[in-house]
């Protein structure tokens, strides 16, 4: 039988290793930077949607297609529980970022302190609250697949 070529690795065990943990950090760093990136462009003034719309499209992008593979494969994360706390924890970190990014633009563009930490709070639970439904959406959708993967693990054992 002929192998394809195409397919096949020129690299060993360890070496497939330390290339995924490469390909992480190196998604991780444009992850996390497209993030910091959109985030200091609202913050400096220049964060008009004309401006941020390229890096908004491919976080968006990068996130679905993240999010949905991880869910369809049952894997959550290697430290985490998806549980309440935790998206709670994480919701309200989101929020507090968004809030005082949109605070802090505020307060540079009509420098009214009150006006400022208004927005910084109002943001600040509208995002924590909706990151907290999206996470508490997600963890129930991984939870179920999970499960399922686990059935179909259990079903093939016993053939």
């Amino acid at each position: 039988m002929k192998r394809n070529k195409r397919n096949q690795s020129n690299l060993d065990e360890m070496q497939e290793l330390k290339l995924l943990k490469i390909e992480e950090m190196g998604y991780q760093l444009a992850f996390w930077g497209l993030i910091a990136a959109i985030m200091i462009q609202i913050a400096m003034g220049n964060g008009d949607f004309p401006s941020i719309a390229g890096e908004c499209l491919i976080l968006m992008c990068v996130s679905v297609y993240m999010v949905t593979a991880c869910v369809k494969n049952g894997i959550w994360e290697r430290r985490l529980k998806p549980n309440a706390k935790t998206n709670a924890l994480f919701s309200m970190g989101g929020g507090a970022v968004v809030g005082l990014v949109w605070g802090i633009n505020s307060y540079r563009n009509y420098h009214k302190p009150a006006g400022s930490v208004a927005l910084f709070v109002l943001m600040f639970l509208v995002v924590s609250a909706l990151c907290f439904g999206l996470l508490s959406l997600v963890s129930s959708a991984y939870k179920k697949r999970s499960a399922q993967l686990e059935q179909e693990d259990q079903n093939k054992e016993t053939e």
